[in-house]
């Protein structure tokens, strides 16, 4: 009988171990359409060189950082003679419930190559914000 009650416990452990841990690996998919429109509402204020657009994109950790819409414009267009700007190209998407890092390649059109560039965006109530923009 003892055995048995063990048994029952360790199952009951187990399995909310796994729960949880389950949970922290496979954040719920309904981010990525999030993180994606986020992703489409900056490329939207870089190609309409919009700074107010892309700030309000921005958390306030990014601030603290030292990044800013017009450095984000300028890493986007620095190497076009034009400032040109197509879109963010071959995405990767990564992300927990609360961060995500998008790998992409800045295209200025259809048949660049791009260069590589990398975001991370926090969720902050509810909403994805950019908190770092780097280019690799």
């Amino acid at each position: 009988m003892n055995y048995s009650r063990f048994t029952v416990i360790l199952s009951a452990v187990v399995l909310a171990v796994l729960a949880v841990t389950c949970s922290e690996k496979n954040p719920p998919r309904d981010e990525i359409p999030r993180v994606k429109d986020t992703m489409a509402r900056l490329e939207e204020a870089i190609k309409s060189k919009n700074p107010n657009g892309i700030d309000s994109l921005m958390s306030s950790g990014a601030r603290r950082l030292g990044y800013s819409p017009e450095q984000i414009m300028t890493d986007v267009c620095a190497d076009t003679v034009s400032g040109s700007f197509y879109t963010f190209g071959k995405r990767e998407f990564f992300y927990t419930k609360d961060k995500a890092m998008v790998r992409f390649r800045i295209m200025i059109d259809s048949s660049d190559t791009g260069r590589p560039a990398e975001i991370t965006l926090v969720k902050d109530r509810n909403q994805w914000l950019v908190k770092r923009f780097d280019l690799r």
